[in-house]
């Protein structure tokens, strides 16, 4: 039954390989479990930090709205009474679409850029990996010769 399925995560999982094995008999492990320790608060302060940008956000973007519904009820009072052509305004409206379509492509080739340097990043953490991994085997055979 799915009652009894056991869902680890990965912070559990290295938690269970780093805190549990509290044994201090070399420097890389007092730096491994150090790094953990530091990781974990990370990872603990990251939905704080998530919560504290959302409503950051949310002021920003109240606080925007309210400058610009400000400025329309001006602007729409002074544009009439000084008879400002509609034109005009069309025209200004065509002007700053296309910087703001240009402005919104860059955005995409940013996270695309984002997207892409991480999976560079990934995957030379992979292969530094993969390397430790073949080290460890090759050190443990050549240890093993000595025995």
């Amino acid at each position: 039954m799915l009652k009894f399925l056991n869902i680890m995560s990965t912070s559990d999982v290295v938690k269970k390989e780093t805190v549990e094995n509290t044994e201090i008999d070399s420097v890389s492990q007092i730096l491994k479990n150090n790094t953990h320790e530091i990781t974990k608060k990370l990872e603990s302060q990251l939905p704080l930090k998530m919560q504290q940008f959302s409503e950051l956000y949310t002021a920003y973007l109240h606080s925007m709205n309210n400058t610009f519904d400000s400025c329309i009820t001006c602007e729409k009072e002074l544009f009439v009474q000084i008879g400002v052509d509609k034109r005009i305004v069309k025209a200004f409206g065509e002007y700053t679409k296309i910087h703001t379509d240009y402005m919104l492509q860059q955005m995409d080739y940013y996270a695309q850029f984002k997207k892409y340097s991480t999976d560079v990043q990934l995957s030379a953490v992979k292969s530094w990996d993969e390397l430790m991994t073949s080290m460890m085997k090759y050190n443990l055979k050549m240890f093993d010769q000595f025995k």
